[in-house]
């Protein structure tokens, strides 16, 4: 933590913990959805076309994958790396939530667990580049609009998705056990 203090003397834990969990969340509502939009410019674009192939896959198959009452228990940062490019915060979230699968019309139960909260450990890695350009910036590049980052991302104005890549964490990896 030290020497991550030393190259960004912003870096809050709490505030990036915050962070780290509302991307979980906001990822897990996105699969629900069926919209990647709303957390896209949050996630690398392995990530991103992970999870779209993934949401076109529930579509194809006209079903909804549901995590109901889900919350974060639990978040620990397992380790920090950096490098001549970037900062890697390799973190595991608890969670707890009903995981299981709906017809989308019918709304139907298929399969999963819909009677209770299932407990999963999540490893996330997130990156940072080191000296980016502002990490507070919030305009559309594309017409100059404010952009509500924790919400979309995406200006309301031209459509412009905001790439965050160049100003704030990416998550690059999740894996679940």
């Amino acid at each position: 933590m030290d020497e991550l203090l030393k190259i960004d003397h912003t870096f809050n834990k709490g505030m990036f913990i915050t962070k780290v969990n509302n991307i979980f969340i906001m990822l897990h509502s996105a699969i629900m959805m069926g919209d990647i939009d709303r957390v896209r410019h949050f996630l690398s674009d392995e990530l991103e076309d992970y999870y779209q192939n993934k949401i076109d896959d529930l579509n194809r198959r006209n079903i909804r994958q549901m995590y109901d009452e889900l919350n974060v228990k639990d978040t620990i940062i397992k380790d920090i790396q950096i490098n001549d490019n970037n900062v890697i915060i390799k973190v595991d979230i608890i969670s707890r939530y009903m995981d299981y699968v709906v017809d989308k019309k019918t709304l139907k139960f298929i399969s999963g667990y819909n009677d209770h909260r299932i407990e999963k450990i999540n490893h996330l890695v997130l990156e940072k580049k080191i000296n980016v350009k502002n990490n507070t910036i919030s305009t559309c590049h594309g017409c100059g609009a404010s952009i509500d980052i924790n919400n979309n991302g995406k200006c309301e104005y031209c459509g412009r998705i905001y790439d965050a890549e160049d100003y704030d964490w990416i998550l690059t990896s999740l894996e679940v056990e």
